[in-house]
Parts: structure tokens; C-alpha cells; sequence
């Protein structure tokens, strides 16, 4: 006779086995999930973070540049005014003896027979007004300009025939050039 083996407690305690490893395999495989899920939030959060301190970092390393490029641009039109105003005082130093100079060679190239009624300068012009016994003067007086070395070519404005005094007189206007650096050129090499 065969034994008859009953089964069906060992197929069912089988099947609940299964099921409780299938239950916590489950249960460990959400807690992965989970466990994963929360590593990747917090590190795409450290990352957020992360650039967002660069970008605050950014921003305000920004703003001091800016403040310190219009920093700059002040400092840059101070030094502008500034060299213009030495500028126009190296002009007026260097254009103060020129004209004295100019004066002076003036006074000494006029003859004795020329009477200046008015002198006037423009830039480097000098207008002469005067009156003279004869156009021969005249004609002299400009030849000794043309020779000096601090005036350039005179052209000869006006000239006409007036009684001063009763004496017939030739009344002129004279333009004159100046050439100023020649002169400071002459005043430097005489100071060597």
C-alpha cells in the first residue's frame, strides 16, 4: 500500500512564503525608489542652489564693476578738464613772451616817419593802423617786417591820402601774420 502524502500544507506554506518575500521585496524595492527619488531632489536642489549663490555672486561682482567703470569715467573726465586747463596756461605761458617779444621788434622795426593810431591782435594777426609822410615809408616799414623773423608776408588793407594838419599825409591799415614759434625758437637757442 502507498503511503498518501498530504501536500497541500507545504504548497501553501510555500505560496505564503512567496508572497511575503514577493511583499518585501516590494517594500525594499519603494524604499529604493524612494531612497533614489530623494537623492536626486536633494542634489538637483544643491545644484539650484549652487548656481543660484553664483549667480548673487555674479550680480554683485557686477555692480561693483559698474560702479567702478563709472568711478573711472569721472576720473577720466577730471584728468580731461584738468589737462585742458594746463593746456590753455602752457599757451598762455608760451604765447606771454611771444607777444612781448613781438612788441618789442615791432617798436624797433617803425620808422621815425609812421605814426600808429591803433593796434590790434587777433589769434596770430596783428592789424596796424597808422599814418605815414609817403608810400615810400610805407613800402619800407613792410620790407623790414618781411625780414624779421617773428612776422610773416604784411598785406597792405587800406591806404589813403588824408590832410593832417595841413600836411598831406598816406593813412594805412596793415595786416600782419606773426610767426611766434619762430620767435620762441630764436629765445630758446639764446638761452643755451
Amino acid at each position: 500500500l502507498m503511503a498518501r502524502i498530504n501536500l497541500l500544507p507545504w504548497r501553501e506554506a510555500r505560496r505564503v512564503q512567496r508572497q511575503r518575500d514577493l511583499v518585501v521585496m516590494l517594500v525594499v524595492a519603494a524604499i529604493l525608489a524612494c531612497g533614489i527619488v530623494f537623492l536626486v531632489h536633494t542634489e538637483i536642489a544643491n545644484r539650484i542652489q549652487f548656481q543660484q549663490e553664483r549667480n548673487e555672486y555674479l550680480r554683485g561682482e557686477i555692480a561693483r564693476l559698474k560702479k567702478a567703470a563709472e568711478e573711472l569715467a569721472e576720473l577720466q573726465k577730471a584728468k580731461n578738464r584738468l589737462v585742458e586747463r594746463i593746456r590753455v596756461i602752457e599757451k598762455l605761458q608760451t604765447s606771454r613772451p611771444g607777444m612781448v617779444r613781438m612788441l618789442d621788434e615791432l617798436v624797433r622795426l617803425l620808422p621815425e616817419d609812421i605814426f600808429l593810431t591803433s593796434f590790434k591782435t587777433a589769434g596770430n594777426r596783428v592789424t596796424l593802423n597808422g599814418t605815414a609822410r609817403s608810400d615810400l615809408i610805407i613800402s619800407d616799414f613792410m620790407r623790414d617786417i618781411t625780414a624779421s623773423p617773428l612776422f610773416g608776408e604784411p598785406v597792405l588793407q587800406v591806404i589813403q591820402t588824408q590832410g593832417v594838419n595841413n600836411v598831406q599825409a598816406r593813412v594805412f591799415e596793415l595786416n600782419i601774420p606773426l610767426k611766434l614759434d619762430a620767435g620762441r625758437a630764436d629765445a630758446g637757442e639764446g638761452k643755451t
